[in-house]
């Protein structure tokens, strides 16, 4: 027993170590695209401003921020709208499978013990199943 709970704990250790190790590269490749980002930002201004001017070149690039904000809170709201909604369509539909299956469980049970273990099987699959997250 010694053996196997040693092992599952390495087991444990070494995983964990993956997941810091991914989560540190991710780090990484983000803070790098901020970077890249900022550069880009400083170029184009610097472009801007000896082709346009400093006050127009800030302007441009200014309402550009602003409209690729806007859009991102748009793309947020619809999106927690979505989960909001499918949410609520699981919820709504929990209840429906529960009773289904309540109501079958008592007549499989006078049959059979076998139609008793099929629907208690099939009711545990389809309340997993309504239960799930789907991607």
């Amino acid at each position: 027993m010694h053996e196997f709970v040693h092992a599952l704990s390495l087991r444990l250790h070494a995983s964990g170590e993956r997941a810091m190790l991914t989560l540190f590269a991710y780090l990484a490749v983000s803070l790098l695209v901020v970077f890249a980002f900022a550069a880009f930002i400083y170029a184009a201004a610097t472009a801007l401003t000896f082709a346009y001017g400093p006050i127009v070149s800030a302007s441009v690039l200014g309402g550009v921020s602003i409209i690729l904000a806007l859009v991102l809170v748009a793309w947020l709201a619809f999106r927690r709208r979505k989960l909001k909604r499918e949410m609520r369509m699981r919820r709504l539909a929990q209840p429906a499978i529960a009773g289904v299956a309540a109501s079958a469980l008592p007549m499989m049970m006078r049959a059979s013990p076998i139609g008793t273990l099929l629907a208690v099987a099939v009711a545990g699959y389809m309340l997993q199943r309504s239960t799930q997250k789907r991607k």
